[in-house]
């Protein structure tokens, strides 16, 4: 059995996805496996790699047109048709199902966010149509999915394609925090439309009437960094709102904040919700498509779930948590029994599985 397995993406430089892919690579290298990455459009790696996963940087990067893109992975496949070909994004998962046509090479692909989301209104008429049509494709031989509702998306034919495989957890998570929580509300996430931080916002503003003596910290950052500091100030809580920025060592500066806060239209499988349910934090979250907060938050049990869009919803979720600290430390504690199911290991080997399945 060949043992290679080669993965497409745009480059290594951050995000949960890339995050993944990188320490599914360097498990796949410990058990034997060949391992490769074509970065279409980059050549930064942040991610610590084992020196023997080969990088290849695709040949003027600074050409961004998606025919480039498909005709370099076409001639590239033809000359490896032993192996097994991985993208993880939706636009990337196309171009390399559309690259396989005519080399015989198996093709894997994941979809990492909200099926239903995956597209601009704008190419959504067109380019779902065409999803559903090439993940039909021969050369397309599994789908894997993070959650139940996004494989829900599609129809039975591409059902049968899917399996659902979780994200992995973090490895050097620290260990749930028990002591007296601080008066404090944290998120972390991009600043994009997605994440619906003046949902947050809002809800917050709410929350502080009644708790004037609580603070929010969000930690990231994005282009709607600016557009968030003035909707800070007109509600008039620049004092009780930060906005912490990028941070490498966050999981620190959250694990001891009195509850995490996520109000997301729409989600994959949240890493950062993962990670703070992980490390015991009391977690409120909007009940975001494709269920993969409802997957792993049973409602007032080891978190909180709240309506999409629903402001009053969310900021009574947040004055629960505050006005009743043992029932939120109890959530906590509740919510990080995932670490042993979720952990680096478990995961990569049910990924392992599936590639074994393909190559053999």
């Amino acid at each position: 059995m060949d043992k290679t397995i080669i993965f497409i993406t745009n480059a290594l430089s951050g995000g949960g996805a890339e995050r993944v892919m990188s320490n599914l690579a360097n498990y796949l290298i410990d058990k034997g496996y060949c391992i490769k990455f074509i970065l279409l459009n980059g050549d930064e790696v942040v991610y610590p790699l084992n020196a023997s996963a080969e990088i290849i940087v695709r040949p003027d990067i600074q050409d961004k047109d998606t025919m480039a893109q498909i005709k370099f992975l076409h001639k590239y496949m033809k000359k490896n048709k032993d192996a097994l070909f991985v993208s993880f994004f939706t636009h990337q998962n196309l171009y390399t199902i559309l690259a396989a046509i005519g080399t015989g090479v198996k093709v894997l692909v994941s979809e990492r966010n909200d099926p239903a989301n995956s597209f601009t209104q704008k190419i959504q008429k067109f380019g779902d149509p065409a999803r559903k049509l090439l993940y039909k494709n021969k050369n397309c031989k599994k789908i894997v999915f993070q959650t139940q509702g996004a494989a829900d998306y599609f129809d039975q034919s591409i059902k049968d394609k899917g399996i659902v495989i979780p994200n992995p957890l973090k490895d050097g998570l620290p260990e749930p925090y028990t002591g007296e929580r601080k008066k404090t509300a944290v998120a972390v996430g991009r600043f994009n439309p997605q994440k619906n931080y003046k949902l947050m916002l809002d809800a917050f503003a709410q929350f502080s009437e009644k708790h004037p003596d609580y603070k929010l910290e969000i930690f990231g950052d994005g282009a709607l960094r600016t557009t968030m500091e003035n909707y800070i100030e007109h509600l008039g809580l620049t004092d009780k709102i930060e906005l912490c920025g990028f941070c490498k060592n966050v999981h620190e500066r959250i694990i001891d904040a009195g509850m995490y806060v996520m109000s997301s239209d729409f989600e994959g499988l949240s890493n950062a919700m993962l990670e703070a349910l992980a490390i015991g934090l009391p977690v409120v979250t909007t009940d975001h498509p494709p269920g993969g907060a409802r997957a792993y938050i049973t409602d007032y049990e080891n978190g909180i779930l709240t309506p999409v869009g629903d402001i009053d919803a969310m900021a009574k979720a947040m004055c629960y948590m505050a006005e009743h600290p043992e029932k939120a430390q109890e959530m906590g504690q509740k919510a990080s029994r995932i670490r042993e199911e979720l952990s680096s290991d478990n995961i990569c080997e049910k990924w392992k599985k599936v590639f074994d399945d393909i190559l053999k």
